[in-house]
């Protein structure tokens, strides 16, 4: 049984490593949007998510976040949801050309309507 085997090795993959070039972070955009509708009405919930992003080239470091939650339990009337989210990212003009990357996004919407008899039989 050798246990340390795996540990000649190390020496080999050390200089590899120390090589490797420098990665540099691309921006990011995370947008979570969660609507939900439980009610007695009739007519099925109107749900908007309007979501824009922007990035200016090549970009490096920038992060943006919004989150959002609606919610509506109960009552008969319709319902209506409506968001708007706008994201604006720029890179930085002084940072060397090709230095970064397209912006990543990451986009997470959930919509739920669900219709609930029994609330009409609440007053």
């Amino acid at each position: 049984m050798k246990p340390l085997n795996f540990l000649w090795g190390l020496p080999v993959l050390l200089p590899l490593v120390a090589l490797a070039p420098s990665a540099s972070a691309q921006c990011v955009v995370a947008d979570v949007s969660i609507q939900a509708a439980i009610t007695g009405s009739e007519e099925p919930a109107e749900q908007t998510n309007d979501v824009d992003i922007e990035s200016d080239g090549s970009c490096v470091g920038n992060t943006s976040v919004s989150t959002n939650r609606q919610i509506q339990v109960g009552g008969t009337e319709p319902v209506r949801q409506e968001r708007q989210s706008r994201h604006r990212l720029q890179g930085d003009p002084s940072e060397a050309e090709g230095s970064g990357g397209p912006t990543v996004t990451v986009p997470v919407e959930v919509q739920v309507d669900v219709y609930n008899p029994a609330e009409r039989l609440r007053r």
